[in-house]
Order: structure tokens, then C-alpha cells, then sequence
């Protein structure tokens, strides 16, 4: 399907055009740290290379015990780093415009002044620009006017345009302008829509047609469609059939990155932790404890240390409430 778009000025108001056309998961960690001690944990704190003391506390027994930089790490690394160039080189396809020209039949390039808006020499003037507009994107326009009689058979400009499109005949490398009026004499009514093919997209981009629907409702203010079809046109003339940025969807981009750049920190900090570590208990391997600390629940009532598995006081039979809060932690005989 094609793209529309159009707009109208009824009763002496106006609106703007629009357009349309043709449509991970998270994960966990088993492994807990903290910089205090929680149940069942490795007392695993360290002196980095230089000389930072870092509290460190894992459920990990291993951490600390070779290097960080292994092969499942420098896996993960390239994966990420594969999916994300796959990523970002896929959603370029959405703000880059890789623009040519199209090859539409030049026959294509002409006016059916129906509703009869046109002057003879406005006519003359806009065959010239409509062929202008062909030569620098090879897109064949046609233009074509009709009163408001189109509303006893359609609900929808849209639909009128895009079946008169395809009535006469035209590929999917064309443009028909339609545009319908109503002069009863009070207000000059007006309503209008572009429709072009899919194949059109190479040589005017989406941001360029927004920026021609614009301009021609902006020329419109003149009550004439020649000086409308002039200013928009005139507006987008050196954009087409080139390669475009649309910048205002880089924001997107630099997300996509961001979101890749958290996992490369988490890998990399690990991992110089995890080396810091490692060369720390070379270095002293009598603070490398093999035992996780034991736990212990200070009873609130007599003040007994329980061991981690009651639910009771062992001496006074009060119920322990565990937590980080009422809990001391040793290190194992």
C-alpha cells in the first residue's frame, strides 16, 4: 500500500496533513553480592592494585579464584558485540533514506483540471515544475481537480484517490495530487490528497513528504494551487533522489547503544574485580576463606547468638525475627 497525505480547510479553518502507509528479555543472576555480609555468603573483601580496599561479600565460592577475563567471558563479549552491530546496522534502515531516482512513465506527467482552478498560464507553469520535479527524481505527478460531488459516492478522499490512481492506470513509482474545492461563495473549501506508489519511497523520503504536505498547506493560505503545488515543491526540489539522515530519530540510536554499553560494564567491571581479587589472594592466600561465614541471630531478649537455622532462642525460647538489621555475623572457628 501506498502513502497518503492530505489535509482540507472547511468553514474558514484549517488542518494540517499526516500521512500513512504500509508496521527482550531480562534475566537474573543466582549469584548475590553485596558489601555486607548476608547469609550463607564468602567473605571475599580485597585490596585493589592501588590499594583501595573494596568490601566485598558473594555467594560465588570461586570468585577471587582465577581470572575474570576466561573463555565464557570473552564469549559473551563477542556475542554482544555481533548482536549489537546486527541491531544498530538493522535499525539504520529507519532513519537512513537511501535515496535514487525511480524510472516512472514520463506520460504520467499531466493535469486534469476537472473543477477547472487553474488558469491557462497556471497550467503552463505547472507542467513545467510538475516536469522539473520528474527530471530530478524520475517520479511522474500527476494533478488532477474535481468539486465536492465525490462525497455522494466515498466517505474518504483517501479511497477516491487512491482507486482513481490506480483507475488510470499508474505503477507504484507515480504521484497523483488530488485536489477537490467548493467556492459556495463564503468561504473557499478545500480539501486535498497526495498518494504515491510504494517504489516512490526512493526518491522522496518520508521526512520529505511531511516537509511537502506542510509547505502546501502552507501555500494554500493563498487560496491558489499553483502557488501552493510552486512553494512546496520548490521547498523539497534539492532533496530528492538523495541519500537523507533523519536525524531526529537518532535519540533511538544512542538508546539502542546505552542499552548495549550496560552489559559491556557489567561484564568488564566484573571481571576487573574478579582480577583484582584474584591477584589479591595470590598474594595472601591465608585471607581467602573456603568457608562461607556463619551466621548468627542475636536472641532480643537475653541477648543468646543463636546459629542460623533456629526459629527460637535456644536458652530463652524467643521467637528470632532473622534479619540484617538484629543479626552479627563471625568468622568460623
Amino acid at each position: 500500500m501506498g502513502r497518503h497525505g492530505g489535509g482540507s480547510r472547511s468553514g474558514g479553518s484549517s488542518r494540517g496533513g499526516s500521512r500513512s502507509g504500509g508496521g527482550s528479555r531480562g534475566g537474573g543472576s543466582s549469584v548475590r553480592t553485596s558489601k555486607t555480609p548476608f547469609r550463607g555468603c564468602y567473605n571475599r573483601s580485597y585490596y585493589d592494585r592501588r590499594g583501595r580496599y573494596h568490601s566485598y561479600y558473594t555467594s560465588d565460592s570461586n570468585f577471587g579464584k582465577k581470572r575474570g577475563l576466561n573463555i565464557v567471558t570473552i564469549f559473551s563479549l563477542v556475542f554482544i558485540t555481533f548482536h549489537m552491530f546486527f541491531m544498530v546496522g538493522g535499525m539504520s534502515m529507519f532513519f537512513i533514506n537511501f535515496g535514487r531516482k525511480v524510472d516512472g512513465d514520463v506520460s504520467r506527467i499531466k493535469i486534469e483540471d476537472t473543477a477547472n482552478v487553474l488558469s491557462e498560464e497556471e497550467e503552463e507553469k505547472t507542467m513545467t515544475l510538475l516536469t522539473e520535479v520528474y527530471q530530478e527524481s524520475g517520479m511522474p505527478v500527476t494533478v488532477y481537480t474535481d468539486t465536492f460531488e465525490w462525497k455522494q459516492h466515498y466517505d474518504y478522499l483517501e479511497v477516491y484517490s487512491e482507486e482513481l490512481y490506480y483507475r488510470m492506470g499508474f505503477d507504484e513509482d507515480a504521484m497523483i495530487i488530488l485536489f477537490t474545492t467548493d467556492n459556495n461563495g463564503e468561504f473557499y473549501d478545500w480539501e486535498y490528497d497526495m498518494y504515491c506508489g510504494d517504489d516512490t519511497t526512493a526518491c522522496l523520503s518520508d521526512k520529505t513528504f511531511d516537509k511537502l504536505l506542510e509547505n502546501f498547506q502552507k501555500g494554500m493560505a493563498s487560496q491558489n494551487l499553483y502557488k501552493a503545488l510552486d512553494y512546496s515543491w520548490n521547498s523539497v526540489m534539492d532533496e530528492l533522489g538523495k541519500t537523507s539522515v533523519d536525524w531526529s530519530k537518532a535519540p533511538i540510536l544512542i538508546f539502542v547503544i546505552a542499552f548495549y554499553a550496560i552489559f559491556y560494564v557489567s561484564i568488564l567491571g566484573s571481571s576487573k574485580k574478579n582480577n583484582d581479587a584474584y591477584r589479591y589472594f595470590k598474594e595472601n592466600p591465608d585471607k581467602y576463606e573456603s568457608q562461607p561465614m556463619t551466621l548468627y541471630s542475636e536472641c532480643p531478649s537475653c541477648g543468646a547468638s543463636n546459629i542460623e537455622q533456629r526459629e527460637t532462642c535456644a536458652y530463652c525460647g524467643t521467637l528470632l525475627k532473622v534479619g540484617d538489621s538484629n543479626v552479627k555475623f563471625v568468622d568460623p572457628e
